[in-house]
């Protein structure tokens, strides 16, 4: 850290990212070889190097070595402030604004804003089939490739290059994937519910080819990217890879069913449609496409983010190969058995369900409510409540033999719309919950917690002085809390279908508060300077939040003098700041001077600890948290 002494220190782990670039803006070169690449600014995003060694997947001792050597041994090209970058390179830095906030754009128009609409209809007739299916899918549509598929794109031409300390291979073709896939996604939510309107089908269609060569141009991008980096393929990426194909293959699928139910002759035969390839077309989807992108990521970056367990290479192969069978299976399965009306094939379907849920779970069980991350900020709650999420998706996947042979049998009493579920076998409301839960309840938290975290670190904003999200966090959660049981309820008594229509207000409301926030820091916004006055003596006064944030030296000396809770990030930041040595000594019966004397020597190494506790006018630091 900077300091008043002539003399620079020493990098360590602890030392601030920002005050090592405002010392040495040379060194600028070193972090960019390792990913750094125009994230946060000129000074870079405010975390410590250990954080940012185990983000990018750098040993740490190296990297500390050999940022202390180029600052002791500067060449006249690092003592450059920062080079004029290539205009292409530039593009590749900042893409994925555009995408997010075209995202955000998607989910409060025609995602999550015409789903809230849908359900309100549906809650006012009391029934899932009031509604248009054209508009359903068109809706369902929004929120695959808009929400979600523009999150992941743009996502992955960002981070996806700093993974392999390397550049985004053609970053125009990124930019027209861009424009392709925002004119795909709104044509289709205009020209699928107008389709018998002249040349509105022609429209959807149209848009369909559109997201398709998006889709190729996309992972073309990803793929050369990896190729260029030199680097080979690991454990994780394999969830990456399938992911990519998954949403490939799905384009292509949805475009042929779009093009089959806009063009039945009559209800009878658009259901049949509907009945036999919508099912497939979801499980590719949500489990092939988007769940797999999330583990990828999620193994790679949760460890290295917030300190989560890492999965065994073992539980990683092995999931992954059980996922991906899961996953073809249970949609060539619904298939067959829907084609040949043999229900006989229901087993082998049943099992790649279990054996989906079994390998998700497994996977992820250390990173929900029993996760001890030992990096904890405002994105933990949004990744342990996703993950919790899947879990309650998956458990409910499984007990649908349960609930469609025993629960709906033994109700005592059913409304219109069980008894018609409980007739022909299949329930609208339980498999609409089951969908929910991890489409908002998993698949949009986890979009909120790692764009909430990724964007403030890529804007140079310190996530430690933004609020905690709380607002969205627990509209999104209560609403979908509502939607998953109350959708259920559905089934038992009618009373229950206007409580889950209302719950998609709740998640609307927090997802606009979520995008505001988010748009505001890509748009240049920043928390105001605090700025603290940094003293030349410690004093009985001082905070002891505060003065780890000063000398983080005093660190050992203070935890072993019985204060364990400052060990945690969280503590330091919150009740410390508030707790004075004076107090902290008497709460401990600790000598007060012994206590001053010792923190002064050790923050202060040489100077007296007997200097005047004056503090100077003309100095004014802002205060970066150590963590």
């Amino acid at each position: 850290m900077t300091s008043t002494l002539t003399s620079k220190p020493a990098i360590t782990p602890s030392t601030m990212l920002p005050d090592v670039l405002r010392s040495y803006p040379g060194l600028r070169r070193v972090f960019d070889r390792y990913g750094l690449r125009g994230c946060g600014g000129t000074n870079g995003p405010a975390e410590t190097i250990e954080f940012f060694a185990r983000a990018h997947g750098v040993d740490r001792d190296s990297l500390v070595n050999e940022l202390n050597d180029a600052a002791a041994h500067p060449s006249s090209e690092e003592n450059a402030a920062t080079s004029a970058r290539d205009r292409l390179a530039e593009l590749g830095d900042t893409i994925y604004r555009r995408f997010f906030k075209a995202g955000v754009v998607v989910v409060l128009t025609a995602g999550a804003a015409w789903g809230a609409l849908l359900l309100l209809r549906i809650g006012w007739n009391k029934a899932f089939t009031s509604i248009s299916i054209h508009d359903v899918n068109g809706h369902g549509h929004a929120q695959i490739f808009g929400w979600v598929g523009l999150f992941v794109m743009g996502f992955a031409y960002q981070a996806f290059p700093r993974m392999k300390h390397t550049n985004l291979w053609r970053p125009d073709l990124a930019v027209m994937s861009f424009y392709l896939m925002v004119f795909g996604i709104f044509a289709r939510a205009i020209g699928e519910p107008l389709f018998d309107l002249p040349m509105f089908r022609e429209l959807a269609v149209a848009a369909g080819l559109a997201e398709i060569a998006a889709i190729c141009i996309f992972v073309a991008v990803l793929l050369n990217t990896f190729r260029i980096s030199g680097k080979p393929y690991e454990r994780h990426e394999v969830f990456i890879v399938a992911a990519l194909g998954f949403f490939f293959f799905q384009a292509i699928y949805d475009l042929g069913l779009l093009y089959a139910t806009t063009a039945a002759i009559d209800r009878s035969q658009l259901l049949h449609l509907v009945a036999t390839y919508q099912a497939p077309l979801r499980d590719l989807q949500i489990h092939g496409f988007a769940l797999l992108m999330i583990l990828g990521v999620g193994i790679r970056m949760f460890p290295a983010l917030f300190g989560m367990a890492r999965p065994r290479p073992r539980l990683v192969t092995g999931s992954f190969v059980v996922m991906v069978v899961a996953i073809l299976g249970e949609a060539a399965f619904f298939l067959v058995m829907r084609r040949t009306g043999d229900y006989r094939w229901a087993i082998p379907m049943y099992a790649s369900m279990v054996g989906l849920a079994a390998a998700s779970v497994a996977l992820t069980f250390r990173w929900g409510f029993l996760a001890r991350p030992t990096e904890t900020d405002r994105s933990t709650k949004f990744v342990r409540f996703a993950v919790a999420w899947l879990h309650t998706s998956m458990i409910l996947l499984v007990l649908v033999p349960v609930y469609m042979r025993v629960v709906l049998p033994g109700a005592g009493s059913l409304s219109p719309s069980g008894q018609d579920a409980l007739a022909i076998g299949f329930s609208h409301a339980y498999y609409g919950a089951v969908r929910h839960a991890i489409t908002v309840g998993f698949i949009s938290l986890m979009i909120l917690g790692m764009a909430g975290k990724v964007v403030p670190t890529l804007n140079g904003v310190d996530i430690r002085r933004l609020r905690g999200l709380w607002i969205p966090f627990l509209l999104v959660n209560a609403g979908c809390l509502m939607r998953v049981a109350f959708q259920i309820a559905t089934d038992f008594r009618e009373w229950a279908y206007p409580v889950a229509g209302v719950s998609g207000l709740l998640e609307l409301s927090g997802i606009a508060i979520w995008g505001i926030h988010l748009w505001r820091i890509m748009n240049g916004w920043k928390p105001a300077d605090q700025p603290v006055i940094r003293p030349t003596r410690i004093t009985a006064d001082d905070k002891i939040g505060l003065i780890v944030d000063w000398f983080p030296e005093t660190l050992p000396v203070l935890v072993s003098k019985g204060f364990t809770p400052l060990a945690n990030p969280a503590m330091r930041r919150t009740i410390a700041r508030a707790v004075s040595v004076r107090m902290a000594a008497a709460h401990h019966q600790l000598d007060l001077e012994a206590l001053l004397e010792e923190l002064n020597a050790v923050a202060f190494g040489c100077q007296s600890a007997n200097a005047a506790p004056d503090r100077p006018s003309g100095v004014s630091l802002t205060v970066l948290n150590h963590a």
